[in-house]
């Protein structure tokens, strides 16, 4: 899985007061939720140019069926749906469609 290398550890202070260690404890729980949240744990691929009237198929390297996607950004007017329940391959591709040609950036997760 995907995970951002710019996120640094959490580290707890040698702390003695009680309400100061819970309040960490907290924090940290916290943290891992976020940082566990499902969306973050994805890939973006950029540039991808879509051919309308079939079904395009996007390497996406989760190494797992993805959960979702959603698009970054689109460069014309194009509507975008996904193919998955009829993809051979959910687990190495995104199967996606429009209905006119468009090149889009894409994050799967």
């Amino acid at each position: 899985m995907a995970r951002n290398n710019s996120v640094k550890a959490f580290k707890k202070i040698d702390a003695k007061d009680r309400e100061v260690k819970q309040v960490q404890e907290n924090v940290e729980q916290f943290a891992k939720y976020v940082l566990n949240f499902t969306p973050l744990d994805g890939v973006l691929v950029k540039d991808i140019c879509l051919e309308a009237g079939v079904s395009n198929e996007i390497k996406h390297k989760l190494g797992r069926k993805p959960l979702g996607w959603f698009i970054v950004r689109k460069r014309a007017d194009s509507r975008i749906w996904d193919l998955q329940d009829t993809n051979p391959q959910p687990t190495t591709s995104l199967s996606i469609a429009c209905s006119h040609a468009v090149q889009v950036d894409i994050w799967i997760f």
